[in-house]
């Protein structure tokens, strides 16, 4: 009795061994079946597509957002700092202005300063030619009144017909007469030099429009002409510095130009990111290697698998190709396989979740 109750439990054990390892041998077939399988569709497939859920804290995102502040941040400084030399151009262009309408002003204020001396250099010529004549015959005509008039007191003083008195009178008249006769010679000395004056005055004048660049004459150096050669010199080197820090800042501008650009440039390939991108338009995305992406038509249906291979459903269309190149682990090789972001519209969220999506049609038509 207890032989064959232990007989009948060893069959029921063996058989159940047997049993269980048939279902193990079979579970092992199924999986390497299924890792064969997997491993062969990825082989030979070109239709699949790894749906990417882009978050602002990513990794990626971060890297790129810091980048493009810091350099958005260079871009402004340097902008900031081409403002500043464009007001400073500004400014020099306007000392420059400046000073070659005042050396212009300077040289038709000379013309005109030189033009009137020598009007009133004739003037005062004629004046002293009519004065000259008039003086000379004031003078012989005085002479000869006091001549006479000496002659005929001292004879009627002599004759006793004229007072002492009276003759003192005439003699201060006749002292009066020659004092307008020093008066007339006086007069005449003051045009003289008011004409010595004017004359070298003009000759100062040529002297400095003669010297407008270039060295001036000692002759016709005064006081007045340094000073006045000595503004228009200070003018000369002013417009040259002006002129010199004009061509610099032109300069500083072109490079800061060049600067600005090489940021503008370098901002915008980091803006192109397909990560950037997808963030700022809020897209939903998926990653096409390069090798999948003749597949990827805008419009092409996508379907997800409740098995990687089988029971799949289409959830969703593939939509435009986003610029830039990415680079993604494969989703069951251990590397890196270079391709696009694809914008994609789901109809069914939870897709965006999934490993793979598949172009077109189920991958086992199931």
């Amino acid at each position: 009795m207890n032989q064959r109750v232990i007989n009948k439990v060893n069959s029921i054990v063996v058989s159940a061994y047997k049993f269980m390892g048939s279902v193990l041998l079979a579970l092992i077939m199924l999986g390497l079946i299924s890792f064969l399988s997997v491993q062969g569709f990825f082989m030979v497939s070109r239709s699949w597509v790894t749906p990417t859920v882009i978050s602002p804290t990513d990794t990626e995102i971060l890297t790129l957002s810091t980048q493009v502040a810091a350099q958005t941040s260079a871009r402004d400084h340097v902008l900031a700092e081409r403002r500043v030399v464009e007001d400073r151009i500004a400014d020099t262009e306007r000392t420059i202005a400046a000073e070659r309408s005042f050396q212009q002003r300077f040289r038709v204020a000379l013309n005109g300063e030189r033009a009137s001396r020598e009007r009133v250099s004739k003037r005062l010529s004629e004046l002293r030619r009519e004065y000259g004549l008039a003086r000379e015959e004031i003078v012989q005509s005085n002479r000869a009144f006091s001549g006479l008039t000496r002659a005929r007191t001292d004879a009627l003083f002599g004759a006793r017909l004229l007072e002492q008195e009276d003759k003192l009178t005439i003699n201060h008249h006749l002292a009066q007469v020659a004092q307008s006769n020093l008066s007339l010679a006086q007069s005449s000395v003051d045009i003289e030099t008011k004409l010595d004056a004017l004359r070298r005055e003009m000759a100062g004048l040529a002297a400095v429009q003669k010297g407008l660049g270039e060295e001036s004459s000692p002759a016709g150096m005064t006081t007045d002409v340094l000073l006045l050669e000595r503004e228009f010199t200070h003018s000369v080197l002013e417009l040259a510095r002006a002129e010199a820090t004009l061509k610099s800042l032109k300069q500083d501008l072109k490079a800061l130009d060049d600067v600005a650009l090489r940021y503008e440039t370098l901002i915008a390939s980091l803006r192109a990111s397909p990560y950037l991108r997808a963030i700022e338009k809020d897209l939903t995305v998926a990653f096409v290697p390069y090798e999948n992406l003749s597949h990827a038509e805008q419009g092409t249906p996508l379907y997800s698998c409740a098995v990687t291979l089988f029971w799949c459903r289409e959830v969703g269309v593939m939509g435009k190709v986003l610029e830039g190149e990415v680079s993604l682990k494969h989703p069951i090789r251990q590397y890196m396989i270079r391709g696009v972001m694809v914008e994609i519209q789901l109809s069914d969220g939870q897709a965006a979740r999934e490993e793979l999506l598949h172009l077109g049609s189920p991958p086992m038509l199931l």
